[in-house]
């Protein structure tokens, strides 16, 4: 009976980690972004290698090598660093660089969605910088928390730039004046994931106390809190559509343990699906037609489920 037992759970499981799709690479992807027609995807993967995948193939039809310390900002930007204080804005469609930004301190690094905009968390003097990419010009200074920024993300339309720091605490500031305009400092541990809403309306994090926090974009009130992936979340992406969420676990003993990814239904807030993960969840992306999930693990590939749309 207890060999029946396991070898029940090892199928159920198994099952549990069936992917609908799994597009191979050569190295382990990071951070993805679907293109806007969806029918691509890229990823700076641990070689230091930016590449594209045809996501109806699954063969690669970009692969640009990029100096230590780059990051992915779009499908279509790149911030590549040239040195301790100075970075580049590729145009990856072009393969042209952009700008040249003297000033940039290493940190981690953001992308506003109308490409106006960077921000750079640094560590060293606790601050984060809001640089201009038309002009290369530091725009604010920002007095950030200790220990860091675990995410940094700006909203939809640009104006306004959240760091969740180590702290535990979260700093929202206005991107034209610097202006911090919310600290919310009640939460009981660090936020690794954010989002805003597709319209802009919401705030949407999460961490290590496994809860999923909503807070009203205008007032930063708390607008609703989430319960039920059930393990400590280290990404998560919203639909196109806003109507769905997707989580992804990590395990606080070992990144290299099984997790769990969790698909919401935001209207109900419920879980409606649950999907395994081989390690810590790296990145999630929807497609923009919503209808696929994709994510990345620390392995070598980038694993699609379809939502059921």
């Amino acid at each position: 009976m207890r060999k029946f037992l396991i070898a029940a759970a090892a199928l159920s499981l198994a099952a549990q980690n069936s992917f609908d799709r799994t597009i191979a690479a050569d190295a382990a992807p990071g951070e993805l972004f679907f293109s806007a027609d969806g029918k691509t995807i890229t990823a700076l993967c641990r070689d230091s290698h930016v590449r594209t995948w045809d996501v109806a193939t699954g063969k690669v039809t970009v692969d640009k090598a990029v100096t230590a310390g780059t990051t992915l900002v779009s499908a279509t930007r790149a911030i590549e660093r040239a040195d301790r204080t100075t970075v580049r804005v590729w145009d990856l469609t072009s393969d042209t660089q952009l700008r040249l930004i003297n000033g940039a301190p290493q940190g981690r690094t953001v992308m506003s969605a109308n490409g106006k905009s960077l921000a750079v968390a640094s560590v060293a003097d606790r601050k984060v910088r809001i640089i201009d990419v038309a002009s290369g010009k530091e725009k604010h200074a920002l007095a950030d928390g200790i220990g860091g920024a675990a995410e940094v993300v700006f909203s939809p339309d640009g104006e306004l730039l959240v760091s969740a720091n180590y702290d535990n605490d979260v700093r929202v500031w206005k991107t034209s004046s610097g202006e911090l305009v919310k600290k919310v400092e009640e939460l009981t541990g660090a936020m690794f994931a954010g989002e805003f809403t597709p319209d802009g309306k919401q705030l949407v994090m999460a961490g290590l106390d496994e809860t999923v926090y909503f807070w009203d974009a205008k007032t930063f009130q708390p607008a609703r809190s989430l319960k039920g992936h059930g393990e400590t979340i280290s990404a998560l992406a919203i639909s196109p559509d806003g109507k769905m969420m997707v989580t992804g676990g990590f395990d606080v003993v070992t990144t290299r343990n099984p997790v769990k990814v969790a698909l919401w239904d935001l209207t109900s807030g419920k879980v409606v699906k649950t999907m395994r993960s081989p390690h810590r969840v790296v990145s999630l992306a929807f497609s923009p037609d919503g209808k696929w999930i994709a994510m990345t693990s620390g392995e070598k590939e980038i694993d699609l489920w379809k939502t059921g749309n």
